[in-house]
């Protein structure tokens, strides 16, 4: 099935913090190269409407019940594959530094954490900490990057769908907190 250009397709999939609403742009290549199902373009553990507030004016959502690829990929990272995640391709508009701190935060490894600090090092600006705090705010894609990794230095530091979600997905990836 063909969809016009502007065209995203959505779906809510199930996470050990909850369920997930997932926006795929079909046509996209993402930040792993051209896949079959596109890229994903917005996640949100709220609803459709808050994935809808994330992307730009001007696409149309479908709704649908799945696509297979994210479906599988999820199923694997809730039944312990906590590396599942690395392998959905996304895209997200940003610059330079954002791009650069969403990649490093794609190497953050399940089960361990960053600081903010530590996250702006591996963006390349050592001194840009509370800018990696915005880049973490600003993310439209996770757990797919995954700023749920990122924390405080003198603690867990915050979350923008909510410390109980932030929690699960660290619990889930055997974060001792």
């Amino acid at each position: 099935m063909s969809h016009p250009v502007g065209t995203l397709l959505a779906a809510t999939y199930r996470t050990p913090a909850g369920p997930i609403v997932v926006v795929v742009d079909p046509h996209a290549a993402g930040d792993l190269g051209p896949s079959e199902y596109g890229a994903v373009v917005a996640s949100t553990f709220r609803d459709l409407d808050d994935a809808a507030d994330r992307i730009p004016i001007g696409f149309d959502i479908r709704p649908r019940s799945t696509v297979p690829f994210i479906t599988d990929v999820l199923a694997r990272y809730a039944d312990g594959d906590l590396d599942a995640l690395d392998e959905v391709s996304v895209s997200q508009p940003g610059g330079p530094f954002q791009q650069r701190a969403w990649r490093a935060m794609r190497t953050i490894r399940a089960g361990s954490v960053d600081t903010y600090a530590g996250l702006a090092r591996r963006a390349g600006n050592a001194r840009a900490a509370r800018a990696a705090g915005t880049v973490c705010s600003t993310n439209l894609v996770a757990p797919f990057v995954p700023c749920h990794r990122i924390v405080a230095s003198n603690g867990i530091g915050g979350y923008g769908y909510g410390m109980d979600i932030k929690v699960a997905l660290l619990e889930h990836e055997g974060v001792l907190l």
